[in-house]
């Protein structure tokens, strides 16, 4: 017993010398020495200093009441704040402890309380108190954090990066097809806070920033990108407030925006808010606070998503100092909804976005992820040269341009297979879900993706097509100088002949094709037969086909909005019909409906475009062979019906440009003006093959070979045929003489054929700004020789036919003085 009772007593010895150890080698303060670090504001060392005090004296009410307030203005351990301040409060120490523990309960998410010691400080503070304003302000914060407290997000979080507060966007990874978050420095020179945030869109063609100066503090603006450069700073005045609202970022479907602002109204310091757009005033409006976990009583910044890899990202200082900042990375799917809070300290646990124990694991994948889809590895690939060339890896390509262009255009492409693939995730979505709220959100989600989706299309096309151009160029530009090698791993094969039988209109369609399109396609027929070979007449063809299958397509759109809508008038727009229509009421199926029909709208617009962006390479090409090959023959009106031809798609191209953004009304527009840019090559065409079956000579039109095949490319000889001779036609223009003509009529369509058939050959002038077409018969260098004409084309069946004359290519008045 006597040597268990030494053995204690040397354990108590040892023990006791230890704390008294620690307690030398820790500096001791004295309470002067504490409440000077305090009054300096020197917080930190002033909480080492009670927290010092409190070792010795616990129950001392000035210390707890000093260091629950160092706590506070450090933001470090708030629930132990509220212990503090609460027992000095009770204790008596003075009425100035309500409006810090007040200021406690609100940073610890316990709003009522908050609120209830804010009324107490308020009640008995003098009118004189400078923290009056102060009080009154976290008040209110707290109100409107008691109803978001209400429902909250549970959130899975991955990662909890502690960075410093100019470097936070470093913990930032998001795919590249989402856009690019920066610095503002990193694109302006000048006129903005360089350190700003600002977002460029995932095609580089819109920037929303912050401009910080003397003109606009804090206020969101939006540029675009033009042919030229780019336009003027556009305010998103829906959205704007009279304080400082900064860091936007704009999801891939371009409905939605994200910023962060310190406005009244939020929960305290900045909070993240989200706004969706309003397609009648052309901008973001009616911006949402996010609420709780996202937004807290301190300051949350930047909030970013990746929906191709169901991750975002936003930042808080509500756990740190002002230097520093925590980037949380979080879960971001179909699952993160609001939901109704069971306990009040739920909303604190939640709060604290502690990592997710059951996602934890899968931080690392996530991460990795993300940062693969940025930096992702070249794959191997088919794109088709020319008809027996085909490449699968980008050092086959010759020409730099032509591989970068390619590269934009397999960029492009992901996008729009990604954008797809979420667009049906949405609708899969709208078809399970039973919530009339959640379907209209969904619905606009579905018809925002689909505007881009749909408005890539034509650029992707247009990209490739520039690829395999200056590609094929570049190898003709080895070939001729005697420095093209082909490439062993170049895949050549023989060419397949097109089976157009399996695309061309089936019989049960054909009722479609009414009498007069039916002539069209005849009068084409004969002039492909007489200016094109045989394989650009198939290419022809499948155009045509293409054609008519948009029809077919829109007549069978019309049919299932008539079915589903109620029979809405066949010219509503597609998209109006959904968006008038009371969607959240309809039952699955006949909204899905609704997008089968919208759909094939969609699909026979990209048909038309397809068929008349293929039609219009051939025509050119060959105009371009004709107008080059042929000195004999005045082709004026050829030319000039070409330079129209062009004109008419540049303005259309320029407004299914994917910078001006996907409208379908617009792209029905574009593909109208397209139609007729075609129609002024064809009447070009039309009239050169018809002046030429008229020349009785059996040599052929000069024709010069387009290298088209693998083996061509690589060197086969350009066949230059001799020019033929030929007699002058009836359109031979004479310089500086007036022309004469019979005009037969204006007309929307066509002539009657055999009529035209019966009379001199004709030519065709556009009637300005109206759909109609003035057509001529004849060319003749006085009135006296047209006037033996005249009786013939009124036989023919233009009873109305009469003599015009045009100097220089432009009608004029016929005068009597002119008839001689």
């Amino acid at each position: 017993m006597y040597k268990l009772k030494s053995i204690a007593l040397i354990l108590l010895v040892i023990v006791t010398g230890l704390t008294e150890l620690s307690f030398a080698q820790e500096k001791m303060y004295s309470a002067k020495e504490a409440l000077a670090l305090f009054k300096e504001g020197n917080y930190t060392e002033a909480e080492i200093a009670y927290e010092s005090l409190l070792k010795r004296y616990d129950r001392q009410i000035k210390y707890n009441y000093y260091y629950g307030i160092c706590l506070i203005q450090n933001n470090h351990d708030i629930s132990q704040a509220v212990k503090r301040l609460k027992y000095a409060a009770l204790k008596g120490v003075s009425r100035d402890a309500y409006y810090y523990l007040g200021r406690a309960y609100q940073l610890s998410y316990q709003f009522e309380e908050a609120i209830n010691q804010y009324n107490r400080f308020l009640k008995y503070a003098s009118a004189s108190d400078i923290r009056n304003e102060k009080a009154e302000k976290y008040k209110l914060e707290s109100e409107f954090g008691l109803q978001q407290a209400a429902k909250i997000y549970h959130l899975d979080v991955y990662e909890r990066d502690t960075v410093a507060k100019e470097e936070f966007l470093k913990a930032y990874y998001p795919a590249s097809d989402v856009g690019k978050i920066g610095h503002n420095k990193d694109f302006f020179e000048s006129g903005v806070d360089p350190e700003g945030v600002l977002y460029l869109t995932e095609r580089g063609d819109e920037v929303y920033f912050s401009m910080n100066n003397e003109e606009a503090i804090g206020k969101l603006f939006k540029m675009e990108k033009l042919l030229d450069g780019w336009s003027e700073s556009v305010a998103l005045d829906g959205i704007n407030s009279e304080a400082d609202d900064q860091q936007p970022f704009v999801l891939i479907d371009g409905s939605t925006i994200f910023f962060s602002s310190n406005r009244e109204g939020g929960m305290g310091g900045y909070d993240l808010y989200k706004a969706d757009y309003d397609a009648e005033q052309k901008t973001f409006a009616n911006p949402v606070n996010l609420g709780i976990p996202f937004n807290s009583p301190k300051d949350d910044f930047l909030f970013v998503a990746d929906e191709f890899n169901q991750l975002a990202w936003f930042s808080s200082n509500r756990e740190t100092n002002d230097s520093t900042l925590i980037v949380y990375t979080i879960k971001w799917d179909n699952t993160v909804v609001k939901s109704f809070v069971q306990d009040a300290n739920e909303v604190k646990v939640v709060a604290a976005l502690e990592l997710s124990d059951i996602e934890r694991s899968s931080a690392n994948g996530a991460k990795q992820k993300g940062k693969n889809a940025t930096a992702k590895a070249e794959e191997a690939f088919r794109f088709v040269v020319a008809d027996t060339l085909e490449y699968s890896q980008l050092s086959h390509f010759r020409s730099n341009e032509a591989k970068a262009k390619f590269k934009e255009a397999v960029k492009l492409e992901n996008q729009k297979d990604s954008l797809s693939s979420l667009m049906r995730e949405k609708r899969n979505l709208y078809a399970r879900t039973n919530s009339d709220t959640e379907r209209s959100m969904l619905v606009n989600d579905i018809l925002s993706m689909e505007k881009k989706v749909y408005g890539l299309d034509e650029k992707i096309e247009r990209t490739y097509y520039m690829a395999r151009l200056t590609e094929q160029n570049k190898i003709k530009e080895l070939v001729a100088n005697g420095q093209y090698v082909p490439l062993s791993q170049a895949r050549v094969a023989k060419k397949k002949e097109m089976d157009l039988e399996k695309i061309l209109i089936p019989e049960e369609y054909t009722f479609y094709t009414d009498e007069e399109f039916e002539r069209q396609l005849q009068e084409l027929e004969k002039m492909y037969q007489q200016l094109f070979d045989a394989d650009q007449i198939k290419q022809l063809r499948h155009a045509d086909s293409l054609y008519v299958w948009g029809n077919i397509l829109n007549l069978e759109s019309s049919k299932l909005l008539e079915e589903a809508n109620n029979a809405p008038a066949e010219t509503e727009s597609v998209l109006a019909v959904i968006r008038n229509k009371d969607s959240v009421e309809e039952e699955s199926a006949t909204q899905a409906q609704v997008f089968k029909a919208k759909e094939l709208k969609l699909t026979a617009l990209k048909l038309y475009h397809e068929s008349l962006n293929k039609k219009v390479i051939i025509y050119d090409e060959r105009i371009k062979e004709i107008l080059l090959t042929n000195s004999v023959d005045d082709l004026g009106y050829l030319e000039e019906l070409q330079a129209e031809g062009r004109e008419y798609f540049n303005e259309a191209m320029e407004m299914v440009d994917p910078v001006n953004g996907f409208d379908v009304v617009r792209y029905e527009k574009a593909g109208t003006i397209k139609r007729a840019g075609i129609n002024s090559q064809e009447q070009g065409l039309i009239q050169y093959a018809e002046s030429n079956a008229q020349v009785n000579t059996e040599v052929p039109a000069t024709k010069t070979k387009v290298p088209k095949t693998y083996q061509e490319l690589q060197g086969a000889d350009v066949v230059k045929e001799e020019p033929a001779k030929v007699v002058e036609n009836a359109f031979k223009k004479t310089e500086g003489k007036l022309v004469y003509k019979i005009q037969i009529g204006v007309f929307k369509n066509e002539p009657n054929a055999d009529a035209v058939s019966k009379i001199p050959p004709i030519s065709k002038q556009k009637v300005a700004n109206k759909d109609l077409t003035k057509y001529f018969a004849g060319n003749y260098s006085s009135y006296t020789e047209a006037d033996k004409y005249v009786q013939q084309v009124r036989d023919a069946g233009f009873p109305g036919a009469f003599i015009v004359v045009f100097e220089d290519g432009k009608q004029i008045n016929l005068t009597e003085e002119l008839k001689k």
